[in-house]
């Protein structure tokens, strides 16, 4: 996921213009207009999204938004969670939520490209990178949302998923592999967590839940701990009560 960067072109400025006689006026125009459609087939090769999008809105019938789409079989709305294709790895596929959807004509061509304006979220794999302390606390199915947004190819969408609350994972009996939760920001900038420090610690080892690990409550002071933390084994386990060893 790369941040795009815009393509400056120069336009004669409405004082040229107006100085210009209607006979200049008129080609100038259209010199500007088969430069911008030459331009359109550039950034189409070049995959340059966001400049293409920009300046198809400037020429009629060039550009058309829409709140649904059709992508393998499945209808996408506006606001809805998806998985996009990242490349061989299937296992890592990337998460976004997708603001807009467009469609783009290539001039000559009558082809239409459809694009996706998607709001992405970091998996758990990428943050560590910056945070590998976070490895302890970070679910396998927990994903950082991200103020990075960029257009892609509608076609490299491969479904739907599902975003959920913390509190709503964890309460699942089964959980299916396109479902994830979300309680933290992502600082691209930054490198960094937003949010961390509100988050309920647990256990000795004072760290938020992580639902994909085992856990035993006090029965005296109602505190949750690590099995591993307080040396104990699943399999021991009865049904007796638990102290910690700070209320025994």
């Amino acid at each position: 996921m790369n941040y795009s960067h815009w393509i400056k072109k120069t336009i004669p400025n409405k004082q040229q213009m107006k100085k210009a006689s209607p006979n200049t006026s008129s080609t100038t125009k259209k010199k500007i207009i088969k430069e911008e459609l030459v331009g359109i087939r550039e950034l189409y090769k070049e995959e340059k999204w966001s400049q293409l999008i920009a300046i198809s809105k400037r020429n009629r019938g060039l550009f058309q938004e829409y709140d649904q789409i059709r992508v393998q079989g499945r209808d996408i709305n506006v606001g809805e969670a998806v998985l996009i294709n990242s490349g061989d790895n299937h296992e890592e596929d990337y998460v976004g939520i997708i603001k807009q959807i467009v469609s783009v004509m290539v001039p000559r061509t009558n082809k239409y490209i459809c694009l996706c304006n998607v709001e992405w979220y970091m998996r758990k794999s990428e943050v560590i990178k910056n945070h590998p302390k976070s490895n302890e606390w970070a679910s396998e199915q927990e994903i950082f949302k991200t103020k990075l947004s960029e257009y892609i190819l509608a076609q490299t969408i491969i479904d739907k998923c599902n975003i959920v609350t913390c509190k709503e994972y964890a309460e699942l009996n089964e959980i299916e592999s396109n479902v994830y939760f979300n309680r933290l920001s992502w600082d691209l900038e930054k490198s960094k967590f937003r949010g961390y420090d509100k988050l309920q610690k647990f256990c000795l080892c004072h760290q938020p839940l992580n639902p994909d690990r085992k856990y035993i409550q006090c029965d005296s002071c109602k505190e949750w701990y690590h099995f591993e933390c307080v040396g104990i084994r699943q399999e021991k386990m009865g049904s007796g009560h638990y102290f910690c060893s700070i209320c025994k």
